[in-house]
């Protein structure tokens, strides 16, 4: 049987077309557990459909081996999928790392979620883009209580190992102006010779490069000579102003020559600092700028650089149709970037997704993470995400969503959904509906914690700490610097009982760097290793990605699943939730 994401019935769908009901694995945690956010038992009661398995003795075994079962979805698909706009979080981490505190619009909780492999336990992908969901409720950082989080995951039936990206029609766009010279500038021609060490004979590629004034030093030519491509690197050096809408203009007349060619991607790439300060300058024309190019089904991709990068700029570019962005903190995530990811940056999966959130009565959104465009209608919540990419982990949108007066009791709808988008291969728009019910044992209050699967826990856990950050960023600008770091501590809390309780050492690379911030804030050294032995791979790839992982290594984590499940049948409740109807 095909099974749909936990916690979700399914009204139509185009998709699998079956209905069915499970209830969460992750019941009410004690009272006095909520202070620290400490990891509690899973839930005993599981329905399916018409039949009900009681978890009894082997509920210990699930709770140890949850972990491993929140990760099918990476097994059965070999890609994954985010929306466009930021990929990572590396520009305020970077900060942390160098002693800094960062403002809090450095912070974005899309970048959090896409520099993290977010996986949903859902039936295996067999198209170019699917989309699941699961929800989770669970108390926040910002008011601590709990609300309902409804997450929308993707998941790509692309194969990795044929996969092969489509000819790229190219021009890229450098910026050599003063404020580049020394590191930021070694970073770009880094980043250039990597990025033509990726493409061949199928593409065609141009470079300009500007300042107060525009050059081209290749035009638009197919990449039949690499080794003479790049030795004209050398020949770039820093000078001048920075007038970027010039040199994104230049691109786009470039790529424009030889644009609309079946089977061929047309795309500009800019290296920036985005600090633009000759020509035009404010958002507003860049955003017509790109948006003109967009309507051209010409895709944008900024690579910031420098700690001082315009970033409010360059997420307000990059969100529109075809538009991604990635910050180039050092020679590692360059590397990552141009050898492992790049082709999936270029390779756009949908157009113009759109999500329609109708809370049930009672409820109302507060907040939409994953993608800064949304906008809110008497009854319902749009969220418009203009372009879904390729990728090696799977990204994650979410919708917050808290009771308007007191929590509803029983079997208690939650939210319905519909989403529509346009495959970027040309073939039919897909849609689906879907509505959720809250079937937890336990009546809904402002202290429940309940996940509908694990892989949810794990990306609220994610949302949480960027929400932490943010705001103790905000407060500490503010002139505020205890309430900061009280904030911070109790985030780094969170974070390491999460860790804990899924089994994601990501998120105790999290902590640390939490802990970092609140030391920068106190003006102290840090017991953050800044050696570099904390950094993750940008996506977070996971032990559970069974596609990366050696059969010994799948060994022993069924071993360890199956000892903490024996530690679990000792200390798990013994009072079982009475079964109910459904």
């Amino acid at each position: 049987m095909a099974v749909r994401p936990f916690g979700w019935r399914v009204a139509t769908t185009t998709q699998f077309g079956r209905s069915f009901r499970v209830t969460g694995m992750l019941e009410h945690f004690p009272q006095g557990a909520r202070s620290g956010y400490a990891p509690g038992a899973y839930g005993e009661l599981m329905t399916i459909t018409s039949f009900t398995i009681r978890l009894g003795a082997v509920a210990a075994f699930i709770g140890g081996a949850a972990y491993l079962a929140g990760c099918a979805s990476s097994a059965d698909s070999s890609m994954g999928a985010t929306p466009g706009g930021a990929q990572d979080e590396a520009l305020a981490n970077e900060k942390i790392e160098l002693g800094e505190v960062p403002k809090a619009a450095d912070i974005t909780v899309e970048g959090m979620l896409a520099s993290q492999d977010l996986p949903l336990d859902s039936p295996a992908c067999n198209k170019p883009l699917c989309i699941s969901s699961a929800y989770g409720i669970a108390p926040t950082l910002d008011n601590q209580e709990s609300a309902v989080f409804v997450q929308m995951g993707f998941d790509s039936g692309v194969n990795a190992a044929t996969f092969k990206r489509s000819p790229l029609n190219l021009s890229v766009v450098v910026d050599r102006s003063g404020s580049m010279a020394g590191e930021k500038l070694s970073a770009v021609k880094t980043a250039l010779s990597k990025l033509i060490a990726q493409l061949d004979a199928k593409d065609r590629l141009s470079i300009v490069l500007f300042d107060d004034q525009v050059d081209v030093l290749l035009p638009s030519t197919l990449v039949t000579d690499k080794a003479s491509i790049s030795a004209r690197i050398s020949d770039i050096y820093e000078r001048g102003s920075t007038n970027l809408a010039a040199g994104l203009k230049e691109g786009f007349t470039q790529v424009t020559k030889y644009s609309n060619q079946v089977g061929v991607s047309d795309r500009v790439i800019v290296l920036t600092d985005a600090i633009a300060n000759t020509g035009s300058t404010d958002t507003e024309s860049f955003i017509a700028q790109a948006n003109t190019a967009a309507k051209s089904d010409i895709g944008l991709t900024v690579f910031g650089v420098g700690t001082d990068l315009n970033q409010e700029l360059v997420l307000a570019i990059s969100k529109l149709r075809g538009g991604n962005y990635a910050y180039l903190a050092d020679a590692e995530r360059i590397s990552t970037v141009f050898d492992q990811d790049f082709d999936y940056l270029v390779t756009p999966l949908a157009y113009n997704l759109k999500f329609n959130l109708t809370p049930a009565a009672g409820f109302s959104v507060r907040n939409v993470y994953g993608f800064p465009s949304w906008t809110t209608a008497s009854t319902a919540v749009e969220i418009d995400v203009a372009t879904v990419f390729l990728s090696r982990g799977h990204g994650a949108i979410v919708a917050r969503m808290q009771p308007s007066g007191a929590w509803p009791s029983g079997s208690t709808p939650l939210a319905g959904l519909t989403l529509s988008y346009e495959p970027a291969d040309g073939t039919a728009n897909q849609s689906d509906v879907f509505q959720t019910v809250y079937d937890g044992a336990n009546p809904l209050g402002s202290d429940t914690l309940f996940y509908s699967q694990i892989g949810v826990r794990r990306t609220v856990a994610y949302v949480n700490a960027a929400i932490g950050m943010k705001q103790a960023c905000t407060l500490y600008w503010n002139g505020n610097k205890s309430d900061a770091t009280t904030l911070l501590d109790r985030t780094e809390s969170l974070l390491t009982d999460e860790a804990a309780a899924t089994q994601d050492s990501n998120l105790n690379v999290e902590a640390a760097r939490v802990t970092k911030l609140r030391n920068n804030m106190q003006g102290g050294s840090s017991g953050y290793n800044s050696s570099g032995d904390t950094s993750v791979d940008p996506v977070g790839p996971l032990a559970c990605n069974l596609g990366r992982t050696s059969a010994h290594s799948i060994g022993g984590w069924l071993v360890f699943a199956f000892a903490a499940g024996m530690l679990g049948l000792r200390t798990r409740r013994r009072t079982l939730a009475p079964s109910r109807a459904h």
